[in-house]
Parts: structure tokens; C-alpha cells; sequence
């Protein structure tokens, strides 16, 4: 995983060795996950990215942020109708419905980062839909490690939401404790 690797080296992070349980955790998502994503869990595992950006990674074994946000997110959307709203146009992922929101970051100012998970198409090949805390929208066509490569580490990328790489702050991963 070419963009994971490169991820680790702008922030000068070493494979952590978590191992995780991939066929329980896509079981609870009801879906297959990235290939690239799989790959950062197991060389990240959890942690933050310059006090700004949190991708729902794993500890290992069974342990999946992004199922236990995703859970959330579905158990608020179907309790309450502005809930279910708030991810609108594309809605929530449901396996078998076609296309639909999975999250897999968030940001210290309340952005939130998608793939627009979609059972036509290999995982591979999601979308990247970030969101700001005003909820203006912006899809990436690359994979979930290549964005948060450009956003951090590539001065040339436009940032989204007033974030995006400085020469005046290199980037830096901080690994949460497991």
C-alpha cells in the first residue's frame, strides 16, 4: 500500500503491528473495507494526526472504531428523523441498499471524512467525501490513506476546511495507548 507507506514516513511512524480481525469487523459492517485502510489500521493502529485528525482505526483483534461509529451513527439516524437527515443526500450505508455514507475520521473542529460505500463497486474504488462542521461537502477521488497523505504532508493539495500541509508545522502522529 503505496500511500500508507508514505503516510508512515511523512510522519516518521513505524508499522505498529496490530493485527486485526478483518472478516468479524467487515461481519458488523456488512461490508468489505479498503484494502488501504486495512493496511493503516495495522500499521497506525489508533491515534491522531496534529491534534486535528482522527481516523477510526483498530487496537486489533476484533477491536473497529469504524463499526462502533458506524453503529452509532445508524442507531441516531433511525431514533430520530433530524438524525437521519443530517447524512442526507446520500444516507447511511445499509448492505444491500446500494450507496450510502461509512465514516471513517473525524477532526478536532468537527469535520467528518466518508467513503461513499457503494456494493456496486470494489471498496478500492469509494469515494473520499469530507464534510465540514456547516456540512458543505466535497468528494475526493482517491483512496482514504492518499487524502490524509495530501492533507497533511502535500503542500500543493488545497487542504479542505482551512486545514492542509505547512512548511511551518511538519506532520506528526500521536498513537493513542491501547
Amino acid at each position: 500500500m503505496e500511500w500508507v507507506r508514505r503516510l508512515a514516513e511523512a510522519v516518521g511512524r513505524d508499522r505498529s503491528g496490530v493485527s486485526v480481525d478483518w472478516p468479524v469487523v467487515e461481519r458488523r459492517l456488512g461490508t468489505a473495507l479498503p484494502a488501504d485502510y486495512k493496511a493503516f489500521c495495522e500499521t497506525f493502529g489508533r491515534g491522531e494526526f496534529q491534534e486535528y485528525l482522527t481516523v477510526y482505526s483498530s487496537g486489533g483483534g476484533t477491536d473497529a472504531q469504524v463499526a462502533d461509529i458506524h453503529e452509532e451513527n445508524r442507531q441516531i439516524a433511525e431514533e430520530d428523523e433530524a438524525g437521519a437527515e443530517y447524512y442526507l443526500p446520500q444516507g447511511l450505508y445499509r448492505p444491500g441498499s446500494g450507496s450510502g455514507l461509512l465514516q471513517w475520521g473525524a477532526s478536532a473542529r468537527g469535520d467528518e471524512f466518508f467513503w461513499l460505500a457503494d456494493d456496486t463497486v470494489s471498496p478500492n474504488a469509494w469515494t473520499v467525501l469530507a464534510r465540514d462542521d456547516a456540512q458543505h461537502a466535497r468528494g475526493y477521488d482517491m483512496c482514504m490513506s492518499e487524502f490524509v497523505h495530501r492533507l497533511l504532508a502535500d503542500e500543493a493539495f488545497e487542504g479542505f476546511a482551512g486545514f492542509g500541509a505547512t512548511r511551518r508545522t511538519p506532520p506528526f502522529y500521536t498513537p493513542y495507548p491501547l
